[in-house]
């Protein structure tokens, strides 16, 4: 399964669960201010924040700064524990909209997945202190969805940009309680009930990343001619069409010189011939 998935994690307790779940090993040569782990192939890559949205946004930008996929095509998720207001004890919740406590502004994670794996939503509220009365709060408490959410936006979409907290403080269940085996619990039970909905996202992201792709050939007619960031863009549409007319299968004819302009009408004119010879086949 191609394309990148990111973790965003608070904690060594709620990270564990995704580290032995895909066996990341840390990268020392990667982790600079914050512990970074990948997976053999770096398909999945995780950071450990540390607590605060201050924290989750710093952490979420040094990873994307190491991350080599392609803009737009890759998946991230801030994964933890967070207190709710409704009696949701070890469920695993996912953001239907993260809004910052201290300046009022929200994000609205967009769902592209079939209903039936879909996690249950609420709205999640990020504070800058550990909350332990709910009854002013409708939906999920925590302190890093904020932090992380714009930063991994900038890298990603809304679809493919998440948050999935579980709860482990609730009505019933005060917060006293937790510690750290506890929260590492939680996170493992939780855990079995969004493999389903997991499994879809990475769907969603191997498509995406393929849907982004240089098509083949894009390398080296950008090494050939000249083009503008427009005109690469016109240039990569132009080379998906050729592959799609020709199932892949067919050379594309190379212009032996001329500029970026030159070459584009060159292969416009190669995709009309290709068009006309498809429709009177």
């Amino acid at each position: 399964m191609s394309g990148e998935l990111n973790w965003v994690v608070a904690l060594m307790p709620e990270a564990q669960v995704v580290i032995d779940a895909f066996s990341l090993n840390r990268i020392e040569r990667k982790s600079g201010l914050f512990p970074v782990y990948e997976s053999s192939d770096q398909s999945v890559r995780l950071v450990i924040s540390g607590i605060g949205k201050v924290n989750a946004a710093a952490a979420t930008a040094a990873l994307a700064a190491t991350s080599e996929s392609i803009r737009g095509a890759s998946g991230w998720i801030n994964f933890g524990i967070g207190g709710c207001s409704e009696a949701r004890y070890g469920e695993a919740l996912m953001a239907s909209r993260v809004t910052d406590a201290g300046t009022g502004r929200s994000w609205y994670p967009a769902p592209v997945w079939p209903k039936r794996v879909d996690l249950p939503r609420m709205p999640i509220m990020t504070v800058e202190k550990p909350v332990v009365d709910y009854s002013s709060f409708a939906g999920l408490v925590e302190m890093e969805a904020a932090g992380f959410y714009p930063v991994a936006l900038r890298q990603s979409s809304t679809e493919l940009t998440q948050v999935i907290k579980v709860v482990s403080d609730d009505p019933e269940h005060s917060i006293d309680s937790l510690n750290r085996e506890k929260a590492y619990n939680l996170c493992l039970k939780a855990w079995e009930g969004m493999e389903n909905w997991l499994r879809a996202f990475r769907e969603v992201i191997s498509a995406e990343s393929a849907r982004l792709a240089d098509p083949p050939g894009f390398e080296e007619w950008c090494a050939g001619f000249h083009f503008t960031v427009t005109s690469q863009h016109q240039l990569r549409r132009l080379l998906q069409e050729w592959h799609a007319l020709s199932g892949g299968g067919e050379p594309l004819p190379y212009p032996a010189k001329g500029n970026g302009k030159w070459a584009l009408k060159f292969l416009q004119k190669k995709l009309e011939e290709k068009r006309r010879g498809e429709i009177a086949g």
